[in-house]
């Protein structure tokens, strides 16, 4: 599973709050297996901002960094 899924609406938004059709078919593609290949999971990989209080906090209770 990808370590941004659900955690931060700020950061990546899949998971959080409405799930419409388009962010199953991501979750589906990306999320669950190959998230080395989302572009979002790659920016945010490549941000030279401290992640660790998204990857830390519990699902929907990030802090803005």
């Amino acid at each position: 599973m990808c370590p941004y899924y659900g955690k931060d609406e700020n950061y990546c938004d899949v998971g959080c709050g409405y799930i419409s059709s388009y962010d199953v078919s991501i979750i589906i593609r990306y999320c669950m297996r190959r998230h080395g290949d989302c572009m979002k999971y790659r920016e945010l990989d490549d941000r030279c901002v401290d992640l660790s209080a998204v990857l830390d906090a519990p699902d929907g209770m990030a802090r803005a960094v």
